[in-house]
């Protein structure tokens, strides 16, 4: 069975999921991608990465073009500057040269319309990968519904990270033995064993760069600072947390709009510590020296930081907004949920972990990760694609 996963562009974090993905099905699982897409966004060198990873198996594609509204020297009447709309031509032709018995493709945009169109005229087996939930499409358009709905009516399966997935999908009506859950995975391998090489001598002197009393937690949060993360929520929730709490610290790791505003604002506040970009080789000595990962989200389909954190020993605490947290936040056990529109509730998350055995909680969140490795997400799709096949011949 040759499988051919249709995805336009992807990330480093993909790459090991469709390595195991090409392991499982016996080097028959292939991947084609946008060669120019990669170009517009400055990430033409991971293209060859991609090739390299995943050799043969990796399909490039070229005839993708990118209708640029923010380089046009003049304004088109109800065009939006700063779009860029890609036109794709003989992506048709490109998969027919493959001959897949299996079709994915992601979403319901990019190459979805050409991808089902070929299903259907070839006679293959489609399947969806989709990430959205009921909370991050609740403004979506009656004639986006209505286009969504119609083309379900030509998948033969739908492949989710997890329930807030399924939901949506269902809300759309389509039919609940349809929807597999593979999930998704965080590369977190290389974290996970750095983190664990880290000794105790190097962790107390690295955590004392920013809190001085033993008996303060450090929080830590990784992610954009800007206002879709919940940022300025925890932030002011967090001055209110302080007074309780003094010994307490918060690290805020990443760049966004609100980086300097904030830098500004909390430079006085020696317990909040805004670290703007750290170099990825870096960041698991704060996954290390931190007690709790927060993340008060307002919009996400699955935060991979979560899995990251939790690979690395951390109890989370993440907001009900957050597409992962009913597979990855069990409360109580490695962790906690809140409301970040109702500040009391993120008060007393912030306070929760002052009455919990933190070392308990993320040792759970280890064994919680391990279901969402790379290797049991891979595994979990191939057995979903022949369960589902084998069911189409019956």
């Amino acid at each position: 069975m040759k499988v051919l996963y249709c995805n336009p562009i992807f990330f480093e974090y993909r790459l090991p999921f469709y390595k195991e993905l090409v392991r499982l099905f016996k080097g028959q699982f292939y991947v084609m991608y946008s060669v120019n897409r990669y170009d517009v966004c400055g990430k033409s060198k991971f293209c060859k990465q991609i090739k390299e990873e995943l050799g043969n198996n990796a399909i490039p594609f070229y005839k993708d073009y990118i209708f640029d509204t923010y380089s046009m020297s003049f304004k088109m009447k109800d065009i939006e500057k700063g779009k860029r709309i890609p036109l794709t031509f003989g992506l048709i032709r490109a998969i027919r040269k493959i001959k897949p018995d299996v079709l994915i493709t992601e979403g319901y945009f990019q190459w979805t319309p050409l991808v089902l169109l070929y299903g259907i005229i070839f006679g293959v087996p489609i399947y969806m990968g989709y990430e959205r939930t009921l909370h991050t499409e609740r403004n979506t358009g009656k004639f986006k519904t209505w286009q969504r709905k119609l083309f379900n009516k030509y998948f033969t399966g739908f492949l989710v990270n997890g329930q807030e997935t399924k939901k949506y999908l269902e809300s759309l009506g389509v039919i609940p033995s349809q929807i597999y859950t593979g999930g998704m995975s965080a590369d977190a391998k290389w974290l996970k064993s750095k983190v664990a090489e880290t000794s105790p001598t190097d962790k107390i002197n690295w955590k004392r760069n920013y809190i001085k009393d033993k008996n303060g937690l450090l929080y830590l949060f990784s992610g954009r600072i800007s206002e879709p993360k919940g940022v300025h929520l925890l932030l002011h929730a967090w001055e209110k947390h302080i007074k309780k709490y003094p010994k307490d610290a918060l690290l805020l790791i990443g760049y966004g709009n609100k980086y300097d505003e904030f830098k500004e604002k909390y430079k006085n506040e020696e317990s909040i510590h805004l670290l703007g970009h750290v170099d990825y080789s870096e960041i698991y000595k704060f996954y290390a020296i931190s007690d709790i990962f927060i993340l008060p989200t307002l919009q996400d389909n699955w935060s991979l930081v979560v899995p990251e954190a939790m690979a690395c020993g951390l109890p989370i605490a993440t907001s009900i907004y957050n597409g992962c947290h009913p597979e990855l936040v069990h409360i109580d056990e490695n962790g906690i949920t809140f409301d970040p529109y109702k500040e009391e509730t993120l008060i007393n998350a912030l306070d929760y972990f002052h009455h919990q055995d933190l070392k308990a909680m993320g040792q759970k969140s280890i064994e919680l990760e391990k279901n969402f490795n790379t290797e049991n997400c891979a595994r979990r799709v191939y057995e979903a694609l022949n369960k589902s096949l084998s069911k189409q011949k019956i």
